[in-house]
């Protein structure tokens, strides 16, 4: 991520291992873990919303972070473009095709490919065509492990963007992925290769040191980094029409829009449910 010094970086389902880069997080779920990997980490400040209807004023930050989101919502259009709304420059990471056909996560909505230089979308009809056999061995085997890892690209689509973010929504069951042309196999493979040895000290890394110990050490390093800061206040306006809120001591009321929002343990609580039937 080419992130500079001074931006002012917010991340998009900051979950329960934000980036240390990070200067504000945004989660759909904090009281919810099912679909992440352990607790929330609330170490720096922190709003509940959706990502598709973001409650940040037009350009309010320098880059955004979106990791393992797009795949999840109802509505892929309305996230990328609040994307571009908040900021102009970011990165995108999903699984990629190939990684949902082996592992298979039910909730994932969508399935995501980058090709020549665009995301590439399509509603995701397969689920888990093996089960949970190739879950069990990236928890317990460690040769399994070893050929994730060094083999990352093959799973992620990985995304760089600045000023617009090139995508298309594809309506039709065929994958836009030819696994059967030899030009699409040297470029998946060409990445892979380049990166064995850094890959190896990153599966020795892993495998060495308990995930809480990161998180603990990454949560420190987050607190004690000098950052570039705005106040929420100056940044936070109504997910649903982007009007200016005014705040009070337990909740967000917008004036236009007559909506108020529940700020809940020090977390302002800005989810709006325009897809519940």
């Amino acid at each position: 991520m080419n992130i500079r010094a001074n931006d002012f970086v917010l991340e998009i389902g900051s979950g329960h291992n934000p980036n240390i880069r990070s200067d504000v997080l945004c989660d759909k779920f904090i009281d919810d873990d099912e679909q992440r990997g352990g607790m929330i980490v609330t170490d720096r400040p922190m709003i509940e919303a959706d990502g598709q209807f973001l409650p940040f004023a037009d350009g309010a930050f320098d880059y955004v972070i979106c990791l393992h989101v797009l795949e999840h919502v109802e509505d892929p259009h309305l996230l990328l473009s609040e994307m571009m709304r908040v900021s102009s420059r970011g990165y995108i990471e999903t699984p990629s095709e190939i990684g949902e056909r082996i592992y298979g996560w039910h909730y994932h909505n969508w399935i995501v490919n980058r090709i020549d230089d665009r995301l590439v979308l399509q509603k995701n009809e397969k689920r888990a065509e093996f089960g949970q056999l190739f879950h069990t061995l990236a928890a317990g085997d460690k040769y399994w492990r070893k050929f994730h890892i060094t083999h990352h690209n093959l799973f992620l689509v990985q995304y760089e963007w600045e000023d617009k973010i090139d995508y298309e929504i594809l309506d039709q069951p065929e994958s836009p992925l030819d696994l059967k042309s030899p030009k699409t196999i040297e470029e998946l493979l060409t990445h892979t290769h380049s990166k064995h040895i850094h890959d190896e000290f990153l599966l020795t890394l892993k495998s060495a040191v308990p995930r809480s110990i990161v998180s603990r050490a990454k949560s420190i390093l987050a607190k004690s980094r000098s950052r570039q800061t705005k106040p929420l206040k100056e940044i936070l306006v109504c997910p649903l029409c982007k009007g200016e809120i005014t705040w009070e001591e337990q909740n967000l009321y917008c004036t236009f829009c007559e909506q108020s929002y529940p700020i809940i343990d020090g977390i302002p609580r800005l989810t709006v449910t325009p897809f519940a039937e």
